[in-house]
């Protein structure tokens, strides 16, 4: 793991850490609305690192199901197009 080449890749409530090794670690967050003009974001569950070519729409839809009874997907496929935009 390389600090210096860390990325992390954010929607609302996902992130993937991206090592810069080719492996990252999904996050997932459950984002509130504040009065004070921000999001506060607290940290539900923090997977294990894997490869990044395994964090696919289906893992992170797998893993949100675990935690959320009711989840909008089009997150899901903004993340993952962050993901293999950053890939490039």
């Amino acid at each position: 793991m390389d600090n210096n080449n860390m990325k992390y890749i954010q929607t609302d409530n996902l992130t993937v850490i991206d090592y810069g090794d080719n492996t990252g670690k999904l996050q997932i967050y459950q984002t509130s609305k504040s009065p004070y003009g921000y999001s506060p974001r607290n940290l539900i569950t923090s997977d294990f690192g894997k490869p990044l070519k395994e964090i696919t729409y289906k893992y992170v839809q797998k893993q949100v199901d675990k935690v959320y009874s009711t989840f909008n997907y089009d997150e899901i496929h903004k993340l993952i197009n962050k993901i293999n935009n950053e890939s490039k």
